[in-house]
């Protein structure tokens, strides 16, 4: 049957399927079904980490996205859940350390699994402190030296829009990525 158009006399109903011409406007998709969307976004991963006045913490992150690069801006989105957001938000500062392919043990670490202690997590790689004073790992890919300047609490994150104020790039390796619910990495086509 041609889904097209409604026959006469029928409502059309929203669906389970994203492309139904028929859903509903206005109305989101499930928090299921959105999931599953993204889970085809390919994300690289980082650890996002700050120190300061409210201490040090941090947390893997795949929600980050370059703004601008006039001024230097990122938008990072943490979970208002996270013991790492009120933090950050104290701190005023933080780096994104986006990681190598080797690295897959401490993007783990520092996403809870192990339930290891926030000074156990840094304690399995090689930190050293920016200019902002938020630390960074010294393995990374590539590390961002950030201040904020903006936080948002949007639904169940906090949208952190960041200034880059300093950048360090490692020896060049394969970065870690996520893609469908695994890490990967790329190769060159």
């Amino acid at each position: 049957m041609d889904c097209a158009a409604p026959q006469a006399g029928i409502s059309p109903q929203p669906s389970a399927y994203p492309s139904d011409p028929f859903r509903e406007k206005g109305v989101p998709v499930s928090a299921l079904e959105f999931r599953g969307a993204m889970a085809k976004f390919t994300t690289a991963v980082s650890v996002i980490a700050t120190d300061g006045p409210a201490g040090m913490a941090g947390l893997t992150c795949s929600a980050v996205c370059a703004v601008s690069d006039t001024p230097a801006t990122l938008a990072i989105c943490v979970h208002t859940r996270s013991a790492a957001n009120n933090v950050i938000k104290a701190n005023g500062v933080l780096s994104v350390n986006c990681l190598h392919v080797d690295q897959m043990s401490l993007s783990q670490a520092f996403a809870g699994i192990g339930k290891l202690a926030m000074a156990e997590r840094f304690a399995l790689a090689n930190w050293g402190v920016l200019v902002t004073g938020a630390p960074y790992c010294k393995d990374a890919l590539t590390a961002l030296d950030c201040e904020i300047v903006d936080a948002r609490d949007v639904a169940t994150h906090s949208v952190f829009v960041v200034n880059v104020i300093a950048t360090i790039a490692s020896a060049n390796q394969q970065p870690l990525i996520y893609q469908q619910r695994n890490y990967a990495t790329t190769r060159s086509l």
